[in-house]
C-alpha cells in the first residue's frame, strides 16, 4: 500500500475516533502522558484469524456492541462500552483505535479475548521495545516483573515494578539490568521520535500491544505501530518456519521439515512440578492446557493445547532448557506469547538456541 493510501486511510480512522473519554483505571502510558495531555491518542493491535469475513468476526465477538461498516471495507466502528475504530486492512494484525481510556479499552477486548480462539494479543519480546524507532529517545522505560508465577519464592527478587523519567532514564533501567539483568525485562517504553519527514511525536508501547501518542499526528503514529508490528509479524512467521510438517517427493514417500525450537533459561527452575503445574493450568497469559509425564531423569514431557487456537503441541522441559514442537497448522503468536510472558515471569534473560529466531527474538537497533 502506497504513502498515500496508507495516509489516506489513518486519516479516515482519525476521524471515526475523536469522542468523548471516559474515567477508569490508570493505565502506565495514561499515567506518563498525564502531564503532557488529557487523552492520547490510543490503539491496541490484536492478533486476529477472522479468515475473509471480519465483520462476522467483529459482531460475533462483540455481541453487546453495535458494529457499523464504514466506506472503506477494511475499516468497521464497534460502538459499545468502549467504542473503536477497527481498523483490519492487514489480515493478521487488527488495530483497535480509540481516544478513551487505554485501560478501559483493554479490559473491554480482554472479555472477548479471553474466551475466543481466533483473537489474542501480541506479545512483544523485550528487546523489542527497546529500538521503537530509528535514533529514538527513550523517555519512560519500565520494567514489570511478576515472579511468584510459575516459581515459587526463592528470596532472590520476586517483584520488580519500576518506571523511571527522564533523559538518562534508559541509563537507569539499563544499569539495573546489569545488577539483576534475569528479573528487568523491557515491559513499557515511552519515547521522544523526531523524523524529518513526520516532524515529533511522544510514543508509548507496551509489551502486550499497546500504543499511545501524544504530539505529531494520526498518520505518524500510525507508521510507528506499523514499524514495531513488521518486526513482530518477522519473528511469528519465523516461528511459523519451523513448524514440524511432511512433504511429499514426486517419487513417492515423504519428508520432514521444520525443527523444534529450544529456549534456554539463563538460571535453573527451581522447583519444575510447580512450574509445570502454572504453565499448563489453562489459565492467563499463557493459555496452555496439558499433563505432563516425567522420565525420571529430571525431563518433562507434556502433549499440550493452546487454547488460542486449539492446536496440539509438544513440550520438552528440564530444569535448564524448554523445547516446543509447533505442529503443521500451528500459531507462531503462541510461542510470542510464551516467550515474552517467561520473560516478566521467570527469566528475562532467557534466549533461543536457533540463532535465525535469536535475532528475532532481540533484533538490533537499526539507525
Amino acid at each position: 500500500m502506497g504513502a498515500y493510501h496508507a495516509a489516506e486511510r489513518a486519516l479516515q480512522a482519525n476521524d471515526l475516533i475523536e469522542r468523548g473519554t471516559r474515567s477508569g483505571q490508570e493505565d502506565p502510558g495514561e499515567w506518563f502522558f498525564r502531564r503532557h495531555v488529557a487523552q492520547p491518542l490510543a490503539d491496541l493491535v490484536l492478533e486476529v484469524h477472522a479468515g475473509d469475513d471480519a465483520e462476522r468476526l467483529l459482531t460475533d465477538a462483540f455481541a453487546g456492541s453495535r458494529i457499523e461498516q464504514t466506506e472503506d471495507v477494511h475499516l468497521h466502528r464497534v460502538l459499545g462500552d468502549v467504542e473503536f475504530a477497527v481498523d483490519h486492512i492487514d489480515r493478521r494484525f487488527w488495530s483497535f483505535h480509540t481516544t478513551e481510556p487505554a485501560g478501559d479499552a483493554a479490559r473491554y477486548l480482554r472479555r472477548a479475548v479471553s474466551w475466543r480462539r481466533d483473537l489474542d494479543w501480541i506479545w512483544l519480546p523485550s528487546d523489542h521495545l527497546r529500538s521503537i524507532w530509528p535514533d529514538a529517545s527513550p523517555q519512560f522505560p519500565a520494567t514489570n516483573f511478576l515472579a511468584g508465577r510459575p516459581t515459587p519464592s526463592i528470596g532472590e527478587v520476586d517483584n520488580l515494578n519500576l518506571g523511571v523519567t527522564g533523559h538518562p532514564a534508559d541509563q537507569v533501567l539499563r544499569g539495573t539490568g546489569d545488577r539483576f539483568r534475569k528479573d528487568v525485562p523491557q515491559s513499557h517504553v515511552a519515547v521522544n521520535v523526531d523524523d524529518e519527514d513526520f516532524g515529533s511525536i511522544t510514543e508509548f508501547v507496551s509489551y502486550d500491544g499497546r500504543f499511545m501518542a501524544n504530539g505529531g499526528d494520526f498518520v505518524f503514529h500510525q507508521a510507528i505501530i506499523r514499524r514495531v508490528v513488521d518486526r513482530y509479524r518477522q519473528f511469528v512467521e519465523e516461528v511459523e518456519r519451523r513448524a514440524l510438517r511432511w512433504k511429499e517427493l514426486p517419487v513417492g514417500g515423504a519428508r520432514p521439515f521444520g525443527s523444534p525450537i529450544t529456549v534456554r533459561f539463563s538460571h535453573g527452575i527451581p522447583d519444575l512440578d510447580y512450574f509445570l503445574e502454572h504453565l499448563f493450568s489453562a489459565r492467563e497469559p499463557f493459555r496452555f492446557w496439558g499433563l505432563p509425564g516425567h522420565d525420571g531423569g529430571g525431563l518433562a514431557e507434556v502433549e499440550a493445547v493452546d487454547l488460542h487456537v486449539g492446536q496440539r503441541l509438544r513440550f520438552d522441559i528440564t530444569a535448564h532448557w524448554l523445547r516446543i514442537y509447533l505442529f503443521k497448522g500451528g500459531c507462531g503468536n503462541t510461542v510470542a506469547r510464551l516467550v515474552s510472558n517467561l520473560q516478566h515471569r521467570f527469566d528475562g534473560a532467557l534466549s533461543i538456541v536457533d540463532e535465525e529466531l535469536e535475532l528475532r527474538l532481540r533484533p538490533v537497533v537499526t539507525v
